[in-house]
């Protein structure tokens, strides 16, 4: 499955980035913290996106979701919102306006 698959290469990813030798890179500055924070905002968005979009699909095709389908849609809808609250403290508040 789709949801499942995206899983998997989420966590592939995840642990690749937790990799030892990556303590040993050059220091993080904050524009670059800042800068990553948002990447994953987005990520998390369009992943959120992709999810929902694939579910209403499958509603408008006249099928009817199962709980782990809706409960994974709501996992990357909590993911997207806390990557989303995550760069907004990394970044500070943006201009106002």
């Amino acid at each position: 499955m789709v949801l499942t698959r995206r899983r998997a290469i989420a966590a592939g990813a995840a642990l690749f980035l937790a990799l030892p030798w990556a303590a040993h890179a050059a220091p993080v500055t904050a524009d670059d913290a800042c800068g990553r924070a948002v990447a994953a905002a987005e990520r998390a968005e369009r992943a959120y996106e992709a999810d929902k979009k694939e579910l209403q699909g499958r509603i408008a095709d006249g099928g009817h979701p199962d709980r782990s389908e809706l409960q994974a849609l709501a996992e990357t809808e909590a993911k997207r919102d806390r990557t989303a609250s995550q760069a907004q403290r990394v970044c500070g508040p943006g201009p106002v306006g």
